[in-house]
């Protein structure tokens, strides 16, 4: 075997081994690690801060019946032998400094060279009212059971945050967000890459992941915001004032919806949406379909650049209501009210139109627009596709 021979099949063994996320360097393949345990308290009053902030490692705080901030401090050392990643772990020093009513977490670290690295991890146990201000460069955040406001920061790790009851703030990078049972004046939840994941929260939320699914369950008690640039939005079981979900790349599927506004975009992706009540419903998508069922709203819209529309009112929609119904590409199939009154407009440049509800015309007839009445009342339907069929339906009692 040449010497060309013996390179590539030592290039390939290094990649497999980066794939597989295996804890070895390259150039010190017996590298060894030193673990060391530090414990530090002191009393935390409540509605005091804390704030504890690593480089490298997780932090995870949790609120309890206490009246002291109880921290745990998990150090590695890591360098091409044992003595030296033991050397490294002895240096740091763990502190906790209090100004005011911040209590910090502060760890001193010795300088590192290459192929040497101190990664530190925090367990905390603070008093319930204890506001918090935590992040990581590389690791993951978990926050559960805290009566204050909550700031979490993470580069690259996942965060996660269990009963929480105050002003939340969430950042990460490059991971998954998860918000369980969460009740505070504001929710903010972001990720640059990563699922979001919101269950039972209460209070004016913003979600906003730039590649990654979000799902909201339970929401309640303020504005909702949810955007991915690309990614699918699923949200269920929600009251709100206004919501407004946003998708670039993605589909929307939504049910069991209450509020004073409800838009739902998406800029390549379908729509649903089942069992939905606002003063104010607007679905719009530029490629996909538009479905909705139990529908009830004064004012609808539903307009697709180039899919179906299929949208079907509940038995408590309004009889004036003003309902607005546009595709370039596809069928339009509408259950109006049953009780609708008012005015009619019908039109398709390609297809046929059928209605199950008597339209009084007034003027020219034409195969391709039927304008006029149904009964008497102050309500508006325009329905309009250049190309597909038009269906107005009669809802049964």
């Amino acid at each position: 075997m040449n010497k060309h021979n013996r390179i590539i099949p030592a290039l390939v063994f290094c990649w497999f081994l980066a794939c597989c996320g295996c804890d070895i360097q390259i150039g010190h393949w017996s590298q060894a690690r030193y673990d060391r345990t530090v414990q530090r308290q002191e009393p935390l009053a409540p509605g005091s801060t804390l704030v504890a902030r690593t480089s490298l490692g997780s932090v995870t705080i949790t609120g309890a019946d206490v009246v002291d901030c109880s921290v745990v401090a998990e150090i590695t050392g890591r360098a091409p032998t044992e003595e030296e990643a033991q050397e490294l772990a002895e240096k740091v020093e763990i502190e906790l400094e209090t100004v005011g009513n911040t209590l910090t977490v502060k760890a001193h670290k010795p300088s590192t060279k290459h192929n040497r690295s101190v990664s530190i991890s925090y367990t905390i146990i603070v008093p319930k009212r204890t506001h918090i201000e935590c992040s990581s460069s590389y690791g993951a955040i978990e926050l559960s059971d805290i009566g204050g406001n909550v700031r979490g920061k993470t580069s690259s790790g996942s965060i996660s945050a269990e009963n929480i009851e105050g002003v939340v703030k969430l950042d990460t990078s490059y991971g998954t967000v998860t918000c369980t049972n969460v009740s505070g004046q504001s929710v903010a939840v972001k990720t640059s890459s990563g699922t979001i994941t919101a269950e039972r929260i209460k209070g004016s939320t913003e979600l906003n992941t730039s590649y990654g699914p979000i799902s909201c369950t339970g929401f309640s008690a303020g504005d909702l915001k949810l955007k991915s640039s690309s990614g699918k939005i699923r949200l269920t079981n929600a009251s709100f004032g206004d919501c407004d979900a946003h998708t670039s790349y993605g589909s929307i599927d939504a049910e069991e919806l209450e509020g004073d506004l409800i838009k739902l975009h998406s800029d390549s992706g379908s729509i649903e949406v089942a069992n939905a009540s606002a003063d104010t419903a607007d679905l719009s998508t530029s490629y996909g379909r538009i479905k909705g069922r139990q529908i009830t709203a004064n004012e609808l819209t539903a307009k697709s650049g180039s899919g179906n529309l299929d949208i079907a009112c509940s038995a408590a929609a309004p009889p004036d209501i003003t309902a607005t119904l546009v595709t370039s590409y596809g069928s339009i199939d509408f259950t109006a009210p049953l009780d609708f009154a008012g005015q009619a407009d019908l039109s398709t440049s390609y297809g046929s139109i059928t209605t199950d509800r008597p339209i009084t015309v007034s003027g020219e007839i034409s195969k391709k627009r039927l304008k006029g009445t149904i009964g008497e009342g102050n309500g508006k339907l325009h329905l309009q596709t250049s190309s597909g069929s038009i269906k107005l339906k009669q809802q049964t009692k």
